[in-house]
């Protein structure tokens, strides 16, 4: 019987070894730096920190505060620590330094920050545009289903459930989203529960703006067809009258098409968002494998987050436009 000799078993098996690892190739990092993205960021930073700088230097000046100026110093708030603090986290490690440096203290830290001041924004700016709607549909009684206490309980009920909604996947309802020695911080890296969870809340928080723009633009539209045949049924009249009467008018048709013009912009912001985190949590469920995901999808994202908030900084420049127009309390 022959028997082969060891030599050639040898060479057999370094020449498969060798094989397999040339064609094995490491799967690729979630994230990578990106310096070009992370200047355009740092611009968009830079804007959002001086105007709500710039909003609430005004607002310490201007007292005594009335309603819209609490709930405008509560956005205006929200949407500054968020740029300072965590946007630039993220910016930072992501965009500049490296993404492998960040830790679980501080994945933990950023994760909580972020989703903190976005949900309490985005309920706040839905809070305005209630208080701006039962002024419109409600003008005799605005001040008293909009008092100045039920105001600030609802700020507070703001934040506080805007700190609750954050620490959900910290707590069960969910899975914290530093892996792998990466921080992973989109809505379906928490879990599909989760995803859900916030999806519900940014879907809710859609329908009330809609519904009040619907409110202010029946009532205004009201408002200017009542003044123009009071107008036309009274033939005499002091010119002052029919002159203040005019320019309630033009400012109700003003705060109309503004409010109109915020919706639009709302809806820009955050529906492309909403229906992409939908999209990539069914995916999720089929794939079950959020990193090759995220590390398929890192420029789309970044694109739809910048995007995000661009859109929501002119909003929010035409929210405040909108709180300081001449229709107060």
């Amino acid at each position: 019987m022959v028997t082969m000799s060891p030599a050639p078993q040898l060479i057999t098996s370094a020449s498969n070894f060798s094989a397999n690892a040339s064609t094995s190739t490491p799967p690729p990092a979630p994230f990578e730096v990106n310096p070009s993205l992370g200047l355009v960021v740092q611009a968009v930073i830079i804007l959002l920190i001086c105007g709500h700088f710039l909003i609430i230097t005004t607002l310490g000046l201007y007292k005594p505060w009335n309603i819209a100026d609490l709930l405008l110093f509560s956005l205006s708030v929200a949407d500054a620590v968020n740029a300072a603090i965590p946007l630039q986290m993220l910016n930072i490690l992501n965009n500049f330094i490296g993404p492998h440096l960040w830790t679980r203290e501080s994945c933990t830290v950023f994760v909580i920050l972020t989703y903190t001041f976005r949900i309490a924004s985005v309920c706040t700016i839905t809070l305005i545009s209630g208080d701006r709607a039962i002024l419109l549909t409600r003008p005799l009684q605005h001040h008293i289903i909009v008092t100045t206490g039920r105001a600030r309980i609802a700020v507070v009920t703001i934040w506080l459930f805007s700190i609750f909604m954050s620490v959900l996947p910290f707590i069960g309802v969910g899975k914290p989203g530093y892996r792998d020695g990466f921080c992973f911080y989109q809505l379906f890296d928490f879990g599909v529960a989760y995803g859900y969870i916030i999806e519900s809340v940014g879907i809710m928080q859609l329908i009330i703006v809609l519904v009040c723009f619907i409110a202010i633009k029946l009532s205004s539209w009201k408002f200017v067809k009542r003044q123009s045949t009071m107008a036309a049924a009274r033939q005499t009249g002091a010119k002052s009258q029919q002159a203040r009467e005019t320019a309630g008018t033009r400012q109700v048709k003003q705060m109309s098409t503004m409010m109109a013009i915020v919706v639009l912009l709302y809806y820009i912001s955050w529906l492309p968002y909403l229906v992409s985190l939908l999209c990539a949590c069914v995916r999720l469920i089929c794939t079950c494998d959020s990193a090759i995901f995220f590390s398929e999808k890192q420029n789309h994202w970044a694109a739809i987050n910048l995007l995000t908030y661009v859109a929501k900084t002119f909003t929010e420049a035409l929210e405040t436009s909108h709180l300081f127009s001449p229709i107060q309390n």
